[in-house]
């Protein structure tokens, strides 16, 4: 499932009364230094909680460096500094059978570190659309499952497709391929230069075979590779599809203008994949229309699927709609009540000139988080959940100031998704109920002392010690100039 990064999180508002239950975590504050990049998790050095990986961006004044940092039992100490090597373009990191690996690609080639030594090892070779390395280290996610037998694999953007590696579960990790799948980059020329967007990447199981098939939008049309024996055909078949639409770069702007100027309504392809639970892949389109001066309303259309002559067919009509006024965008997507079906977290906003001018006036703007239940094969007209968000900005920089961030996570470890949200001394976690209502009203709390501003897209959920519960990773800037940079982990027990 795909969806825009920029509301992984935000800031929240009061919810509700504490509880007195608290939940068996510990929370731990680390110094990472200048360290002020992505921070990556994996357990790279045979202990029992994942390491951390920290690092630092480069510029005209400093290199660009990495740091490594082990758990002890009572906190994460430095286990390894280095500078990245000049010629590293992106990192990620990869889950294999026999160790977690970090991923270092330098042109055509995608390398590991392997610890014993802190050496460069080349994993696989190929070109791609990535042949500069950046001043900073980022992180391009090339390692997903794409088969669904919950093996991580290797997918890279090349300028007419993908290559793609299959992990096969040996004891030392072999990876078989690579396969090109055809699918030309889109194109943005700027002034003497050319950059390039990796066509997204969609899954469904189209012939009902029960194996993942890849499929790509380009030039108006929805091509499928279906999954064999060993990898996938490398000659796609055409999907048909119900609606047209301009693009399936999923960007959301705010309409400025005369209606007229320029077309009222934006149909965009949002997603591929199984929403009502019934094994067949749907389409799900967003809408964005115009009508005046900072009018405007998004409106998601989901037509599902059904088996047609060992294929799938969309249905012409959409089965079911969420509409809201304003700018509407997925915060979270998942089945948070474990009944097989995808719900939707969306984040809203109603953009007009009232609002404008109380957060110019306030230096506050407030979103609402809304949660919608698929229920029988439809969305409510109305969410399940509504959670109202407000956080402070500087109205000089436009920096956030103050605020609280919420995010979901299986914290409780019943299967079910948590609504967390941190408050002054602690993380407040509202359980999942299993039902339409998602949370419980009353949250339990975890005990914390971190810092009240965590740094934009700084917070990370996973489970960083295997014991089926969720784990929290948060980045905090400086509070003074030369303060030094930190991390904050709050670690189940």
């Amino acid at each position: 499932m795909r969806g825009p990064s920029w509301f992984l999180a935000f800031a929240a508002g009061l919810l509700s009364a504490p509880a007195s239950a608290e939940l068996e975590y510990s929370s731990y504050l680390v110094d990472v230094g200048e360290s002020d990049g992505i921070v990556l998790h994996g357990n790279l050095t045979g202990s029992e909680v994942d390491n951390l990986v920290v690092f630092a961006d480069g510029g005209e004044t400093r290199d660009r460096r990495m740091a490594l940092f082990a758990f002890d039992g009572s906190g994460w100490d430095l286990a390894y500094a280095s500078d990245v090597p000049d010629d590293v373009i992106f990192v990620d990191m990869v889950e294999s059978s026999d160790r977690d690996r970090l991923l270092m690609f330098r042109r055509d080639h995608l390398d590991w570190l392997d610890p014993d030594g802190w050496v460069r090892t080349t994993l696989v070779s190929a070109p791609s659309v990535y042949n500069v390395p950046p001043l900073d280290v980022p992180q391009v996610e090339i390692v997903r499952d794409v088969t669904g037998d919950t093996l991580a694999d290797l997918v890279l953007a090349d300028f007419d497709g993908y290559w793609v590696w299959l992990q096969d579960e040996t004891p030392n990790t072999d990876w078989i391929g690579p396969v090109k799948l055809k699918a030309t980059p889109t194109s943005i020329a700027g002034f003497r230069s050319v950059s390039y967007r990796p066509r997204a990447i969609y899954e469904l199981d189209h012939d009902g075979d029960g194996r993942n098939d890849l499929a790509f939008w380009e030039d108006e049309q929805f091509l499928v590779y279906r999954a064999n024996d060993t990898s996938f055909d490398t000659t796609p078949v055409a999907l048909d599809l119900p609606i047209e639409f301009s693009s399936d770069d999923v960007t959301i702007s705010i309409g400025v203008g005369n209606p007229d100027e320029s077309d009222p309504e934006r149909v965009t392809l949002y997603d591929v994949g199984d929403y009502n639970g019934d094994g067949v892949g749907d389409l799900v389109t967003i809408t964005l229309t115009i009508t005046g001066f900072l009018d405007q309303s998004t409106r998601y259309a989901f037509y599902f699927g059904e088996r047609v002559d060992g294929g799938t067919r969309f249905a012409k009509t959409p089965a079911t709609v969420i509409e809201s006024d304003g700018i509407q965008g997925p915060f979270e997507t998942g089945d948070f009540n474990n009944d097989g079906r995808k719900d939707l977290g969306m984040a809203s906003i109603d953009i007009g000139i009232g609002k404008i001018i109380a957060a110019l006036l306030t230096g506050s703007v407030r979103f609402d988080i809304e949660f919608y239940v698929m229920g029988d094969n439809a969305y409510p007209e109305e969410p399940n959940v509504t959670k109202p968000i407000r956080f402070r900005f500087s109205l000089r920089s436009g920096s956030v100031l103050s605020g609280r961030w919420l995010d979901t996570g299986d914290l409780t470890g019943d299967g079910l998704t948590d609504l967390w949200v941190p408050v002054d001394g602690g993380i407040e976690v509202y359980a999942g109920t299993g039902d339409e209502e998602l949370f419980r009203d009353r949250p339990a709390t975890i005990p914390v002392d971190f810092p009240a501003t965590t740094m934009p897209g700084g917070v990370t959920v996973a489970d960083l010690n295997d014991d089926g519960r969720d784990d929290i990773v948060m980045r905090f800037p400086p509070t003074e100039e030369d303060d030094a940079n930190r991390i904050g982990v709050v670690l189940s027990r």
